[in-house]
């Protein structure tokens, strides 16, 4: 699935942020409605405690609530909700002010100290009801104000309204701020892309490090780094195709020679000696190139990775021993194993032309009589396999360049490509190990080990 680092970013970022106005919407309405509802009740209840004075009891204890017209006139005018008030005495006996008005709070609500504040419905208009009670000469009474809730109704809309429109505009602010830093932001990531298209294949160069942003800076490093790999591979293929052609021109120029002679050769005896040449030139040629096939399939992705198995290293090379056996017999060497349990995960052809070019190596550098031993064992959870003979040796400083494609050591006095000890190493990497050419214990020839991380 295609991602977007800008969709992600504006998801990330804008949902939370919408779902926290979301919330805060409800919570701010909350906080600043419900402080203007209590302000409208507690006008409310002044309007009930006014009416207490104007109640009195005579030494018969009767009441007789005294309210002038122009105090009832005031109590009563408001431009947008109608006011109610209502006088009980003991036993909810009615005293003055508009019959019927509730002043019983539903069963559910309870009484805080001597008032209470309920919604009813009066004269069919809900109404919002604050009541009083109060002991006067030992007896109760109930001094009850309500009023009709358009006031509170329009309150609630202009609070709405009051809240709404800023957190519109603050989203939309946010929304564009956001939108806005996330495409500032990206514009290194651009500009990287840019660089990247107009980009040769044959003259790549590094993006700027300082100008990348510290967050990617790392990530333009390492790109950096896959740039110099490839060039310093795009360098090595280079020189591996001109040596392989030069490899391949000069067997191929001999062969060329040798058969225009041998068709005007009249002697059979020097038209057999070359064709013989041909023919050997012919091997060596092929042997060539089944190096170069090898080399081709141990560097990554040459072999499919399906390919890995467990492998006991003892199989592999008791399958190969008998041709290095009579490879040492025809050159007068004593060719020796010994093999201890060592097992590997990876790819049995590459594993067994590995040994082959370690082996088939150093019985054509060691002179006759000479000593090649064959071992592998486990070592510390790992692997190894060696090949030791008592040859001429590997000079100290050539112990690294062996490893090169088509190096060849200025004094070997046999044929070759120099591609053997490069193919070692290329599979030794590719089973995640390592290859290494060390002095003998007997001080004299060449060691050379790999190490390969034990499979089970």
């Amino acid at each position: 699935m295609t991602r977007s680092l800008r969709k992600s970013l504006l998801l990330w970022l804008l949902l939370p942020t919408a779902l926290a106005l979301i919330t805060f919407l409800p919570l701010a309405y909350h906080l600043v409605h419900r402080p203007a509802m209590e302000a409208l009740d507690q006008a409310l209840a002044d309007a009930s405690l006014a009416l207490i004075p104007h109640l009195e009891v005579d030494e018969l204890g009767e009441p007789r609530f005294v309210f002038p017209a122009a105090a009832e006139q005031v109590l009563r005018t408001d431009r947008v909700d109608a006011i109610y008030y209502l006088v009980l005495g003991p036993a909810g006996r009615f005293i003055a002010g508009d019959i019927g008005l509730p002043h019983e709070p539903p069963a559910e609500q309870e009484m805080h100290g001597d008032r209470v504040s309920f919604d009813a419905h009066f004269r069919n208009q809900r109404v919002r009801v604050v009541a009083i009670h109060r002991d006067i000469s030992n007896s109760p009474f109930v001094f009850v104000t309500a009023e009709t809730t358009r006031k509170r109704n329009q309150l609630a809309v202009d609070l709405a309204v009051a809240l709404i429109l800023p957190l519109i505009f603050f989203a939309g602010a946010t929304g564009f701020t956001i939108w806005h830093g996330i495409r500032h932001a990206l514009q290194p990531v651009e500009g990287i892309r840019r660089a990247l298209h107009g980009m040769e294949h044959l003259a790549m160069q590094p993006l700027d490090t300082l100008s990348a942003p510290l967050e990617i800076r790392p990530l333009v490093s390492e790109f950096n780094a896959v740039l110099d790999r490839l060039e310093q591979a795009a360098e090595a293929q280079q020189r591996f195709v001109a040596n392989a052609a030069h490899q391949l021109r000069t067997p191929l120029a001999g062969i060329r020679t040798q058969l225009e002679l041998l068709l005007r050769s009249p002697d059979a005896a020097d038209r057999e000696a070359r064709t013989r040449h041909c023919v050997g030139a012919l091997e060596r040629l092929g042997h060539l190139i089944n190096q170069m096939l090898v080399l081709l399939s141990a560097e990554p992705g040459g072999r499919h990775a399906g390919l890995a198995e467990p492998i006991d290293v003892r199989d592999v090379i008791r399958e190969c021993s008998p041709d290095w056996i009579r490879l040492a017999e025809s050159r007068g060497l004593d060719l020796g194993f010994e093999l201890d349990a060592a097992r590997v995960t990876g790819d049995r052809l590459l594993l067994g032309e590995m040994i082959a070019n370690l082996v088939v190596n150093a019985l054509n550098y060691t002179p006759a009589p000479g000593e090649v031993t064959v071992r592998c064992r486990s070592a510390e959870g790992c692997s190894l396999i060696e090949v030791e003979d008592n040859g001429p040796g590997i000079p100290p400083a050539a112990r690294q360049q062996v490893f090169e494609r088509f190096f060849r050591l200025p004094d070997a006095g046999q044929p070759g490509s120099g591609l053997g000890l490069a193919i070692v190493r290329e599979i030794a990497h590719g089973f995640q190990g390592e290859v290494e050419v060390l002095d003998p214990p007997g001080g004299r020839g060449a060691l050379l080990r790999v190490t390969l991380p034990g499979g089970g």
